[in-house]
């Protein structure tokens, strides 16, 4: 009895500009790559500004509508929940687009689309299987 072998096609997609040949994944993946990482920098200084507008905010309580857009009461003092706030947007930000540089990578480094193929049983399959076996036994015989 021959064993069910599962077969897997690979493939790998071309993209052909100028008379150059190039890999469309990786092609595809570094223009992510490049756009995730220059977003993931303006995250991160996203967060720099929000954390310098908090330090004015503590220091100056009456630029809070200024620098936040919000119409409070004069007399407000910036407090531990406010930062909490006010940090969590550019936060979530930053830790999606390091995600997504994540993501991007790993479709700039993979070379190959894969594309399962199911092998199903027919009385043809089975037919060459067993010319093939009776093959390689009549070969091991010699």
């Amino acid at each position: 009895m021959v064993s069910k072998v599962s077969y897997r096609m690979h493939r790998i997609l071309w993209f052909k500009i100028g008379g150059r040949r190039m890999h469309l994944l990786k092609l595809a993946g570094s223009f992510f790559v490049l756009a995730s990482v220059l977003k993931v920098a303006e995250a991160a200084y996203n967060i720099f500004l929000v954390v310098d507008k908090i330090n004015m905010a503590r220091m100056r309580p009456d630029l809070i509508g200024q620098l936040f857009g919000w119409a409070m009461g004069s007399p407000y003092s910036f407090s531990g929940e406010d930062m909490l706030g006010v940090l969590l947007g550019p936060v979530a930000s930053f830790l999606f687009w390091l995600g997504m540089a994540v993501v991007a990578l790993m479709v700039y480094q993979s070379g190959k689309v894969v594309f399962p193929i199911e092998e199903y049983e027919t009385k043809v399959a089975d037919h060459h299987r067993a010319l093939i076996e009776k093959a390689v036994r009549g070969s091991k015989r010699r």
